[in-house]
């Protein structure tokens, strides 16, 4: 301190000796009223107010303003080396006034389990921190580099920390904040202002604070936000000068102040609100219409990334004027989750509510604005999103109204109109995913200017859940598509439209011409039970090449309405080895689904089998009818794989004739979890004997679920079962692995061969005979030790029912 007031003091003379004004006494007392709105009593012995004001005056002034303010004795100038006689001038009054008069401005409650605390300035200038428990100080920081100031208390408690002073300086870097309590658990409450403390500042540069990451995860802050928070804050903002300011606070409650960033004004910058509101879950009310008044401009990145998302709390419409101010292109992220998950919302909708924009679309612009907000009710304004003109970009529209159950009325023809050329990747993801409220048929024009090479997840699960949509699909949907396939980029485009009705259009997707790509039509038209008439012959033509990932998963799973032959060349030209799950449930519950299954039909499949590659794949098809084809799977070789065939054919009772002897290929290998559970089904129309070599080459130690029903309820079969089935099969037993395998094969007759089961030994595992031959009333007995070396203590339903 005796440096300081030795610097001011010498100031003092310099000043003086160049002509400077002195200070009278009423100008100290003005001085002090003007700072700190408080009147500090004249000394009673003088006599003239206009009288020049000492040092000794002004600061004994000083004093007595810090007790007014504090409630109690916090300082001594007055009686100090430099309480002299010399006169005063304008500057030095406002300088000891400015930065030695402590009045606080921004006061911070801890839980009461506080042990220490602490918080960060990045700002030039003289601060002052009361820390609750008796102890102060007094700042005076000369950079804007972070600092961190703590304090740990004797006892743990409740404390109230107050913070005065003033900012003369910011880091020119906008991501530095001011001052921020970020991840301060410690923090409960907040009352008062900080932009008192850091506020605008009339010089040329870094005249503005910023104020990201403020109170970012300070999950126990549960009190209010305080109105006056940000007074003091003017002008043009930095950028992200908000960004994130609440972030995470889950506790906050109450309302947001109507005027808490009234002061700022001008056109928006880079991230300025970024998540400030994100995931204040216990905030309350309506969203002011005028929180947002002041900013007017062309719209900027991030802008409103995720304001309000996870604002759960929060009730009333949106206000048709939030945003009134934004005027021009778009910016990437602008409203990209601005009200996701505001599941407390109510009300339509705005036509004016992203204000007037215009331009080329940008990357993720409106990505999941909408998501979540099952409240919302209304049509879909036509023009809600401006005159868009311009090459579609990436999840431009990703999510916007995914979730909104609630929205209502047919989806406007012009919602899109302008954005012309190539797709893509996630431009229309899951759009309007989970929008069940939405009625009428899809407009065949919506899409109407795009046009190129397929996207990943273009037009993936756009119309998800859409179960009031009505009419046909247009033919000309997705535009003109035409290239190599994009993985998931018709991802669950149309699952659950179970309202949709007429055909599948023969164009729909465009020209392919190109290798498959991973999960390109999984789920597409699952569950669309309203759709009819046959499959289109070229629907997929020019795809070829080797099969990937999930390429035709569950593609028309429960598709009950689907009628007529499976077309030869529906997957077009595939060729190579296999992959998981390539077509897993793709016809899964077609039961309307007629004829002989195309021998054709998986084209030119070789090589090692791959998990869940046929699982399920004509799993209810009772419809389809003649012969298993001799060849089907192609050529497969190699070691089993977990489900590879499970419910390939699953009551597929349609199904006539002999198992091809080959069907699944040649394999060289142990078993595998569920690799035959369920293949056969309920198949009751095939008939002869089950081929001697259909699973030759598998040996090894058993799996769960092997063989679990795979021939189960097929009482058209005849013959012996074949003594070499299952030889290969050799060590300890797995649960389930024969359950139920020949259950209700009334057909088969002869002997249990010795051998079947292989060389099983060791430790029994619970149900792994259980119905084994159940319901065989043809069999007429049982070799000896068909069982091999089982022992070991007894397994509850090892042998249940087993013959």
């Amino acid at each position: 301190m005796r440096k300081i007031l030795f610097a001011l003091f010498g100031v003092f003379l310099s000043v003086c000796a160049n002509g400077a004004q002195i200070a009278n006494v009423e100008y100290v007392h003005l001085m002090l009223k003007q700072h700190y709105g408080i009147e500090v009593p004249y000394n009673p012995v003088l006599k003239d107010v206009h009288a020049a004001a000492n040092m000794k005056y002004l600061l004994t002034a000083v004093d007595i303003a810090n007790q007014m303010l504090n409630g109690e004795p916090v300082t001594s100038y007055g009686t100090g080396e430099y309480a002299t006689t010399r006169a005063a001038d304008t500057i030095a009054v406002e300088t000891m006034v400015r930065d030695h008069v402590r009045s606080y401005k921004f006061f911070a409650t801890t839980t009461p389990d506080t042990e220490s605390f602490s918080f960060n300035i990045s700002a030039s200038g003289i601060f002052h921190i009361d820390w609750g428990d008796g102890k102060r100080e007094t700042i005076k920081k000369t950079n804007t580099t972070a600092t961190t100031y703590s304090h740990d208390y004797a006892t743990a408690g409740e404390y109230i920390i107050k913070i005065g002073g003033y900012a003369n300086g910011y880091n020119s870097n906008p991501n530095i904040s001011a001052i921020k309590f970020e991840k301060n658990t410690n923090l409960a409450g907040i009352s008062g202002s900080i932009g008192k403390i850091f506020s605008t500042l009339n010089i040329e540069k870094n005249y503005q604070p910023s104020f990201r990451y403020l109170f970012k995860g300070c999950s126990n802050l549960s009190s209010e936000i305080p109105p006056e928070l940000f007074n003091g804050i003017h002008g043009a903002p930095v950028s992200d000068m908000f960004s994130s300011v609440f972030y995470e606070c889950k506790k906050l409650t109450g309302e947001i102040p109507s005027g808490l960033f009234a002061g700022v004004s001008g056109a928006p910058t880079y991230g300025i609100f970024f998540g400030v509101f994100t995931n204040c879950e216990s905030l309350s009310g309506e969203i002011p219409e005028n929180l947002f008044r002041n900013i007017k401009g062309k719209p900027a990145g991030t802008m409103f990334y995720q304001t309000f998302y996870g604002c759960s709390g929060l009730t009333g419409s949106i206000p048709s004027g939030l945003f009134s101010g934004i005027d021009g292109a778009p910016a990437s992220t602008m409203y990209s989750g601005v009200f996701q998950n505001c599941s407390g919302l109510t009300g339509s909708i705005p036509a004016d509510l992203f204000g007037k924009i215009s331009g080329a679309p940008a990357a993720t612009m409106f990505q999941g604005a909408f998501m979540g907000c099952s409240g919302l009710t209304g049509s879909i304004p036509s023009g809600l999103f401006g005159v868009l003109n311009g090459r579609p970009a990436d999840r431009m529209f990703n999510s916007t109204f995914s979730g909104c159950s609630g929205l209502t009325g047919s989806i406007p023809s012009e919602l899109f109109t302008g954005i012309s050329g190539a797709p893509a990747a996630n431009m229309f993801n899951g759009t309007f995913s989970g929008c069940s409220g939405l009625t009428g048929a899809i407009p065949s024009d919506l899409f109407v200017g795009v046009s190129g090479a397929p996207a990943t997840y273009m037009y993936a699960a756009i119309f998800k859940g859409c179960k009031g949509l009505t009419g046909s699909i247009p033919s000309r949907l997705f535009g003109d598509i035409s290239g190599a396939p994009a993985s998931d980029m018709f991802l669950q485009t149309f699952s659950g439209c179970s309202g949709l009705t007429g055909s599948i259009p023969s164009g729909l997707f465009g020209v392919f011409d190109g290798v498959p790509a991973a999960g390109m039509f999984q789920q597409t038209f699952n569950y669309c039970s309203g759709l009819t008439g046959s499959i289109p012959g070229d629907l997929f033509a020019g795809i070829r090449g080797a099969p990937v990932l999930n390429m035709f998963h569950a593609t028309f799973y429960e598709c009950t309405g689907l009628t007529g032959q499976i077309p030869s060349g529906l997957f077009g030209n595939i060729s190579g080895t296999p992959a998981t799950s390539m077509f897993l449930s793709t016809f899964y519950g077609c039961k309307g689904l007629s004829g002989n299954i195309p021998s054709g039909l998986f084209g030119n499949i070789y090589g090692a089998p791959a998990k869940q590659m046929f699982m399920y794949t004509f799993y209810g098809c009772s419809g389809l009818t003649g012969s298993i084809p001799i060849g089907l799977f192609g050529k497969i070789s190699g070691a089993p794989a977990a489900s590879m065939f499970g419910f390939t054919f699953y009551d597929c009772s349609g199904l006539t004739d002999s198992i091809p002897a080959g069907l699944f290929g040649v394999f060289d290998g142990t078993p595998a979890h569920g690799m035959f559970q369920k293949t056969f089904y309920g198949c009751a129309g095939l008939t002869g004997a089950i081929p001697a070599g259909l699973f030759v080459g598998i040996s090894g130690t058993p799996e769960t679920n092997m063989f679990a029903g795979t021939f189960f309820g097929c009482s058209g079969l005849t013959g012996n079962i074949p003594s070499d089935l299952f030889a290969g099969i050799s060590g300890a037993p797995a649960q389930q692995m024969f359950h139920s395998t020949f259950y209700g094969c009334s057909g088969l007759t002869g002997v249990i061969p010795t051998g079947l089961f292989g060389g099983i030994y060791g430790v029994p595992a619970s149900s792994m005979f259980y119905d084994t031959c159940a319901g065989c009333s043809g069999l007429t007995g049982i070799a000896p030790d068909i069982f091999g070396d089982i022992n070991g203590d007894y397994v509850s339903n090892m042998f249940a029912s087993a013959f």
